[in-house]
This record gives structure tokens, C-alpha cells and sequence, in this order.
């Protein structure tokens, strides 16, 4: 069993996964299955000059309105307010999905993609299992990489597909994925999941297992069962699940003070976007949810979808 995972946004560091594996490892121990070999694939160290460059032009038209009001010079920084934010905001979320969005940045995203899937399944030939684990921007990514067909021809996500083929795609888990507005804004149509020609080899009970992952407190995290159960046809397995905890102690503290849910949902939303990958009691349910769906554990999952405090 080959455990492939699409990172998102905000990540420049190619061990991103390196908890969250080991929570899975152990979740598949308990679960009796420990035959499975993980690759975390990388492509959040492309295209960061995009992003510095940004930055540096709002930078450039900042000074500029700063040196022709020299009359405001005490309260230059509150023209422009939340700088050091605005440009993190930039740099870790913002400038990563804009990047992707670009037809040719896109493309070369998913053509480095395809390298890792190719190199990874011929070092490990006989594994005879796939599972796809994305969170965050990957959901979106692995999305064009195995179901859009209006893609240019050569586009590498259609050799993606034809190599995930080449054995059996059982599974996907998305985590704080935003693919329920991109399902609005893109058109998104699951009603031909069942069709794909990846998935024609198998022979379970369901063509394919989808479950998708909720942390209570992240913003860019939906559930997308209601917008999606008239297009799935019932060989697809599809379950939302929610981990119901805290994002961080400080959200927990504002939860009990009357009036705070704002700022609790401030402070709670970046921690609670990378929860996931966490070696908390987060990191651990996640895992735990995903064990279930590598393993086909899927009763458990239909017959509960939120995991409590």
C-alpha cells in the first residue's frame, strides 16, 4: 500500500509529513497493518521569487506614498496598516494559490507531481495499493491532477493519471480542503468520479473511498456532502468527518469568555489549517480517520462523523 501525499499552502519544508506519517503508522498498527510505504511529495519551494516580488512592489508603493506625505511622518505606519501581516498572509497562503492558478505555473506544479508519482511507484513495484492524502490547495491540485478533462492534451495530469492506474487507487483523504468553493467558482462536477478510467481495476466494494477532514476552528476547511450527494453515484464512498477540538490553548481560554468568539476564531485559524499534521491529540484523530479509510474500515466512519473533545 503506497500512501501519496499533496501538500497545500505554506509549506517550504520537504518533511512537512514527517509526524504526521508516524501518527499514521501507528493508527495502521492498531488497525494491523503496518505494510505501507509513505511518500510526501514537495512542490512548495517553486515559485517563491513570485511571491517576494509581490511583496517587494507593495513595499515600493508604500515608500513611495510614505515620501510624498512627509506632513504624516509619525503615522506612516498606519496608511498602510498590518504590513508584516498582509506580506505573511502573502507569502505563506495568498501567493501560493495565486501561483497555482497561473496556467503554466500550474502545469509545471502538476508535471513535478507526475516525477514523484513515477519515481516513487517504480522504486516500490510491488505494492499493488494507492491512496492519495491531500490537504489545503493539494485537495484542489489532486482534483485537476485526476478528474478535469479540459486540460490541454499534453497536460501532465492525464500521464498522472495513467500511471496511478498502472495499480489500484483505492482511496482519498482531504484535509482542511476548500473544495466546496471551488466546486462553486469552478464548476466542479463529481458525478463522473465513477467513470474515471483509473479506477476501472477496482474490484472492492466501492470504487473509490473518499473521506474528508474538518478541524473545528479552520476557516478554509467545508464540508462538501450536501453539495455533492446527487452527483456521486453509490460506488463511491464519500464521508465528511470533523475533529472537534481546540486549535490552540488560547482559543480554548477565549471560548469561556463571553464576547470573544471573534478573537477566538483569530488566533485559532492558522494553528488549526496545520493541525493536522500535528503530534497532538489533532495530528491523532486525523490520522486515525485516514487509518480507517487506507484500511477499509469504513463502518466506523459511516457511523459516526465527529470525533469529540
Amino acid at each position: 500500500m503506497i500512501v501519496f501525499f499533496i501538500h497545500g499552502v505554506n509549506t517550504q519544508q520537504a518533511d512537512y509529513a514527517n509526524c504526521f506519517i508516524e501518527n499514521i503508522r501507528d493508527a495502521l498498527e492498531k488497525e494491523q497493518r503496518e505494510n505501507s510505504v509513505f511518500y510526501a511529495s514537495f512542490w512548495g519551494n517553486q515559485f517563491n521569487n513570485l511571491k517576494h516580488q509581490i511583496v517587494s512592489n507593495i513595499e515600493a508603493d508604500f515608500s513611495k506614498a510614505c515620501s510624498m506625505h512627509p506632513e504624516y511622518k509619525i503615522l506612516h505606519g498606519d496608511i498602510y496598516r498590518y504590513r508584516e501581516q498582509r506580506s505573511q498572509f502573502i507569502n505563506n497562503f495568498l501567493g501560493d494559490f495565486l501561483v497555482y492558478q497561473n496556467k503554466d505555473k500550474g502545469r509545471q506544479i502538476r508535471r513535478i507531481l507526475l516525477e514523484q508519482l513515477e519515481q516513487y511507484l517504480t522504486d516500490h513495484p510491488n505494492e499493488t495499493e494507492l491512496h492519495f492524502v491531500a490537504h489545503s490547495l493539494g485537495s484542489l491540485i489532486l482534483w485537476d491532477l485526476l478528474f478535469v478533462e479540459d486540460l490541454e492534451r499534453d497536460d501532465p495530469a492525464f500521464a498522472f493519471r495513467e500511471r496511478a492506474g498502472s495499480i489500484t487507487v483505492k482511496s482519498i483523504s482531504t484535509l482542511g480542503s476548500p473544495l466546496l468553493f471551488f466546486k462553486q467558482m469552478l464548476n466542479l462536477d463529481f458525478s463522473g468520479l465513477h467513470l474515471s478510467s483509473f479506477l476501472k481495476d477496482n474490484q472492492s466494494p466501492y470504487k473509490l473511498q473518499w473521506v474528508n477532514i474538518i478541524h473545528s476552528s479552520d476557516l478554509v476547511a467545508y464540508p462538501l456532502m450536501a453539495a455533492i450527494k446527487s452527483e456521486i453515484s453509490p460506488d463511491i464512498f464519500f464521508s465528511d468527518q470533523y475533529v472537534w477540538q481546540d486549535a490552540n490553548s488560547t482559543e480554548a481560554t477565549l471560548h469561556l469568555m463571553s464576547g470573544q468568539s471573534d478573537a477566538a476564531m483569530a488566533v485559532a485559524a492558522e494553528d488549526a489549517h496545520s493541525s493536522y499534521f500535528n503530534n497532538n491529540k489533532d495530528g491523532r484523530i486525523t490520522a486515525r480517520l485516514i487509518s480507517y479509510n487506507l484500511t477499509g474500515n469504513l463502518d466506523i466512519l459511516k457511523q459516526k462523523i465527529v470525533t469529540p473533545k
